[in-house]
């Protein structure tokens, strides 16, 4: 009995106190130094030492499943390992570092501590193991050509003839990059939208190339796109009215390539032909909405104009409306609500669709096909295809499939309106419904 007394008063006693813990840790890992040391020249080092505060994660937050994806070295020739010691990260070049040239180190955000606590800031260490650094650059902007938009994080290479020395830059989240620290020379330049961000070029992932002569800098405009050797075709084809069909394609069409509407044509089942009256490209198209729309805005800013005008000379006593603000405010140069303007690519969209108009309408539940001859991809090379589509059963020669308005049926009848009960027929049939036999109460 006395030992299992004290068996309890141990155990209670374990059980009220576990000692107080410092603070939560929710900083990411702090670089403490790094050897060579940044801006370093004539350095000579077997690898490159970074020592943080705290122990590394094996496994970063982002970037991969080790940590050679959150680092990234330029140039380089062949393999390079990045090896963790606890707290230590070195990297070191299978083949060496080379004598003479300036290294780029660049730690992308993903570094992380055993608590996940990431960094998401991007650092660049800088070093050469030469007298100097060089001072050559390649700037530019990367776009997906297709759509126009600029393709943020996209990779560059810069690839230096012959020898094949690559150097490796990230754009920015607007597309811009700048691969610094060059010698002259002449480079193959290759901007990649790299959709698994494994910094190689796969299959069916969009890209761009040129060739560059470089002294002291240069720039470029970067067009991404897929390179295969099959032409542009019809994937789909939409009924927006009886007489109005739009025609998408598998691949963009190059540009500035006219497309005249004897390329196309359209065939019923009966094997009659449909006349093609017009082909208007997309981006023709949908600038002829935007001019139409913008010719809409103006007549109604005038009629509206016109009405006020109209109403103040009749009653010209009554107080003024305010004038509308042509626009937002001006903003001050350097305020905080300044953005960086967004690159626009100077060569032009390609072209994704066609809208055809037909000389006579389509008939319902009628099966089509529709051919395209000779459309030419961005890589200029030509494809003849077809796509079989069928009508619906309902077409509107004026409105676009999309609309939700219904128009109205001219062979039904609306019912007869009834004429409201006068109150002496209420009286009548509730003394009717109270005495007749068999109706229910």
């Amino acid at each position: 009995m006395r030992k299992l007394i004290l068996l309890v008063t141990v155990l209670g006693c374990a059980q009220l106190g576990s000692p107080p813990g410092g603070p939560d840790d929710h900083a990411a890992p702090h670089l403490l130094r790094i050897s060579p040391d940044t801006n370093a020249l004539n350095a000579r080092p077997k690898s490159v030492q970074l020592q943080f505060d705290e122990i590394i994660n094996e496994r970063p937050a982002r970037g991969g499943d080790n940590l050679s994806g959150v680092f990234l070295i330029s140039p380089q020739r062949g393999r390079v390992d990045v090896k963790w010691h606890r707290s230590r990260i070195e990297i070191r070049p299978r083949r060496g570092w080379m004598a003479n040239t300036t290294y780029v180190i660049t730690q992308l955000a993903g570094v992380a501590d055993l608590r996940g606590n990431s960094d998401s800031v991007q650092h660049q260490y800088i070093f050469s193991t030469g007298p100097t650094r060089a001072a050559s650059l390649i700037r530019g902007e990367v776009f997906d050509w297709a759509t126009g938009q600029p393709a943020p994080k996209a990779y560059i290479e810069a690839i230096h003839l012959p020898d094949s020395l690559t150097y490796g830059e990230y754009a920015d989240s607007l597309g811009r990059f700048v691969v610094r620290y060059l010698p002259p020379g002449r480079y193959l330049v290759r901007g990649i939208i790299d959709a698994n961000n494994n910094r190689v070029l796969d299959r069916r992932e969009l890209f761009d190339t040129t060739t560059v002569a470089l002294t002291d800098s240069a720039s470029h405009e970067m067009l991404a796109f897929v390179h295969d050797s099959i032409g542009a075709g019809l994937a789909e084809v939409e009924v927006r009215d009886s007489v109005t069909i739009r025609s998408r394609f598998d691949r963009p069409l190059r540009p500035g390539v006219p497309v005249p509407a004897t390329r196309f044509s359209l065939r019923a089942a009966d094997s009659s032909v449909v006349p093609i009256v017009s082909v208007t490209m997309g981006t023709a198209f949908e600038k002829l909405q935007a001019d139409s729309a913008k010719a809409k805005e103006v007549a109604d800013s005038i009629a509206r104009a016109r009405q006020a005008d109209s109403i103040a000379r009749a009653n010209p006593r009554a107080p003024r409306p305010a004038p509308t603000p042509a626009g937002p405010p001006a903003r001050r140069p350097g305020s905080a609500r300044d953005t960086i303007p967004r690159p626009k690519m100077s060569a032009p969209i390609p072209e994704t669709y066609a809208i055809i108009k037909l000389g006579r309408g389509l008939k319902p539940a009628t099966t089509y096909r529709l051919r395209a001859d000779s459309l030419r991809s961005l890589m200029d090379i030509p494809r003849t295809s077809d796509r079989v589509f069928i009508a619906p059963r309902h077409t509107d020669s004026t409105r676009a499939p999309g609309d939700s308005a219904r128009r109205p049926d001219s062979t039904r009848r609306p019912p007869p309106a009834r004429r409201p009960p006068e109150r002496g027929e209420l009286s009548l049939r509730f003394m009717r419904e109270l005495f007749t036999p068999g109706v229910a109460k």
